[in-house]
């Protein structure tokens, strides 16, 4: 019996053995096709590496049919995020399955579609398709800027904050920025970027359980979309796979792990060094640098209100027959609905020529409700003189609760900042065991003012202090 003859090793060509590193990995695609659709070279650093083995998970996880939790990836400007997650992942995504519908949203229509096109352009690079000779064909008749097809039933289709989806279905959902920085003030545009993340796309996925949605953003305020997520996590209302990763270390990196692959305790020392941190911080200011950078919406120390109050321990803190103006100050609500305003409140009186703040809270509740919570709080109670201010007024008069109308001016941020600088002189003690929560609560805390999720128990804070020390001749900008 003659030996059997061993068969030849196939050898790949050098193209082809390259084609399978990237599909084996999508961090290598990134390294290869960065130049399809870059000028500038590639800066590799250990958060892209991370952000694409996220991205491959994603992917994987869907290959098996499985389902999976939303992704939120919050890292600063200028960290390639928008290259990595929404150029050249779709790209990868038909290397591995030319079939794969990917809607990719952003906040403007020109950042949407410019992101489409360099996805569009690695697909016909020289290099992509010298890698992948005859792997992709798009449909004539489907291959614009904003929609793309290709003859394997694969779709790319970009939309904006706002805009139309009808129709459209994804097994990969990717809204990169969904809200402009310059524009995180307005309250309608955060409503309307919540809106469209959560009531729109949303309801575009092709398969409920399997399409991942992937958000990457800069934390703006509270109320963005990230926020949104995010509190929806923290009541068990959502399952979220989120990783943050901020300039310079601090607690919000996650996963905590992370934290051990900062140097020098920065994310990123090519890209965002301290010299070009310090120059954003310059240019952005102190809410901005913390948001964009940072990724906390407000500075970790406070923005209008920082942490100027002094601590009284509770056995000893004055009496309230010790006060003098001793009651209660209210921004007023009538309503059960959590989303909307709380009626909240500062119980407050003076000692020795200080502010002294003995209780605070706030609650969601209609009339009569809301009356019997305000007639078991010290009184008199001080409302605002304005329309909510006067109905509630007349009612608690009414039903013999003693009530004061109270002058303001102003919007609630020029009143906290006009406020503010009574509490920065050391002017204003709390009670310690309400110290926390006045400061850090999730909802309500001072500290991220004017970007924090409610501003009730602030506006309540500036009114009281208004109340205490007299109201400022002028409501400025810069303090009193």
């Amino acid at each position: 019996m003659q030996p059997s003859k061993k068969l030849p090793k196939l050898k790949l060509s050098p193209d082809k053995a390259l084609a399978k590193l990237c599909e084996r990995r999508f961090y290598r695609f990134v390294l290869e096709m960065w130049e399809t659709i870059e000028a500038v070279e590639f800066q590799p650093n250990w958060h892209i590496e991370e952000i694409c083995d996220e991205l491959q998970r994603v992917y994987e996880v869907w290959a098996l049919n499985e389902s999976q939790d939303d992704v939120l990836l919050n890292v600063p400007p200028g960290s390639s995020k928008s290259t990595i997650v929404t150029q050249l992942f779709p790209a990868w995504l038909w290397v591995k399955n030319a079939s794969i519908r990917v809607i990719s949203s952003s906040y403007n229509a020109e950042l949407s579609t410019s992101h489409a096109v360099k996805t569009r352009d690695c697909l016909k690079s020289d290099k992509f398709n010298r890698l992948w000779p005859r792997h992709i064909t798009f449909k004539r008749d489907s291959d614009g800027k904003t929609d793309y097809k290709n003859t394997k039933k694969g779709q790319r289709f970009s939309t904006s904050t706002g805009g139309t989806v009808t129709g459209m279905h994804g097994d990969f959902i990717l809204n990169d920025d969904p809200i402009n920085p310059k524009k995180a003030a307005s309250d309608v545009e955060l409503k309307n970027a919540v809106d469209f993340n959560d009531k729109t796309l949303s309801t575009r996925k092709t398969d409920k359980k399997r399409t991942v949605t992937v958000m990457v953003m800069q934390r703006l305020d509270e109320r963005d979309p990230a926020g949104d997520w995010l509190r929806k996590q923290r009541l068990g209302e959502k399952s979220l796979n989120h990783i943050c990763l901020p300039g310079i270390l601090s607690d919000s990196v996650k996963p905590t792990i992370l934290r051990d692959k900062y140097i020098d305790g920065l994310l990123d020392v090519n890209r965002l060094d301290r010299q070009a941190l310090a120059k954003m911080k310059a240019d952005l200011g102190s809410y901005g640098f913390a948001g964009q950078v940072q990724q906390e919406p407000a500075p970790a120390d406070g923005g209008i209100w920082k942490k100027w109050f002094i601590a009284i321990p509770d056995h000893l803190m004055p009496s309230p027959s010790q006060m003098d103006k001793y009651g209660s100050d209210w921004d007023t609500a009538y309503t059960k609905n959590e989303a909307n305003a709380a009626s909240a409140y500062i119980t407050s009186g003076m000692f020795e020529n200080k502010m002294f703040i003995d209780g605070l809270g706030w609650m969601y509740e209609e009339i009569p409700q809301l009356l019997k919570s305000m007639r078991a709080l010290p009184d008199p109670h001080y409302v605002e003189a304005k329309a909510s201010g006067k109905s509630i007024k007349q009612l608690l008069t009414t039903e013999k609760i003693a009530c004061i109308e109270v002058d303001v001016a102003g919007d609630k941020i020029v009143r906290a900042k006009s406020a503010a600088p009574k509490a920065e002189a050391g002017m204003v003690c709390v009670r310690a065991s309400l110290l926390d929560k006045l400061y850090n609560d999730h909802e309500q805390g001072i500290l991220k003012f004017p970007n924090g999720f409610k501003k009730d128990l602030a506006d309540a804070l500036a009114q009281a202090i208004w109340r205490h020390f007299g109201t400022p001749e002028r409501v400025i900008d810069f303090g009193w």
